[in-house]
């Protein structure tokens, strides 16, 4: 595997760690002294602009405890804040048929009606098939859904450490490439820190020119 795609795998699995829970001091460390959100953003840019704004903040990592709060306000405790994490809430409707409903008061609708907002639809079983004909299972330690945006990442990662582009290309268009954009903005509207918003501004520009590179190639090769 060439090293451009180890790098690559790297960046996926830094974004997945950083949405799994709340980076600690020697993660925010590393990432502020590598620069890894600058580069990630600037993944697929053959030079570095000579002015360059970095994303990174020298001293985030003594504000650890406020963004370990502000990440369990964003994705683990409902609340205003709370953004959802998993594909099957962006992706998957909910349809009820109440043609059968028996009532003395209403008439009965023939059309089906359909609503999203619900977890565990068929995206996250989906994904599931996808990882086990990728050769992982996800780790029984692991107590939250399949669709998570941190096993999706990762799981991307994971294909293109084992030199498995062809399924990444094909995951990215099936899954993770149809709802992370809305998941992202999301992210850059509701929270109040820099850093988050700087973590989901560097994963849009990343995945934005990742599919536009694959996405096309792969319909100038058709």
């Amino acid at each position: 595997m060439s090293s451009k795609f180890e790098e690559k795998a790297g960046v996926y699995l830094l974004f997945s760690r950083l949405f799994q829970k709340a980076p600690n001091v020697s993660l925010l460390k590393e990432i502020a002294q590598k620069k890894l959100l600058t580069l990630a953003y600037h993944f697929f840019e053959s030079t570095l602009p000579k002015e360059i704004l970095l994303l990174e903040e020298p001293g985030c990592a003594e504000a650890a405890e406020e963004i370990a709060i502000e990440y369990t306000s964003l994705f683990v405790a409902p609340g205003n804040y709370y953004i959802p994490l998993y594909e099957s809430f962006y992706c998957d409707t909910l349809t009820i048929d109440t043609s059968t409903a028996d009532s003395p008061y209403f008439q009965p609708q023939g059309m089906p009606s359909g609503t999203k907002g619900f977890l565990y639809g068929f995206s996250a079983r989906a994904v599931e098939k996808s990882y086990r004909e990728g050769g992982l299972e996800l780790d029984p330690k692991f107590h939250d859904l399949p669709d998570h945006i941190a096993c999706e990442l990762e799981f991307v990662g994971r294909l293109y450490e084992e030199g498995k582009i062809d399924l990444a290309e094909v995951f990215l268009r099936n899954h993770l490439g149809r709802w992370v954009f809305d998941f992202l903005n999301n992210v850059q509207k509701q929270c109040l820190s820099v850093f988050y918003q700087r973590v989901a501004s560097s994963l849009n520009n990343f995945l934005t020119d990742e599919c536009c590179i694959k996405f096309d190639q792969s319909s100038a090769a058709r």
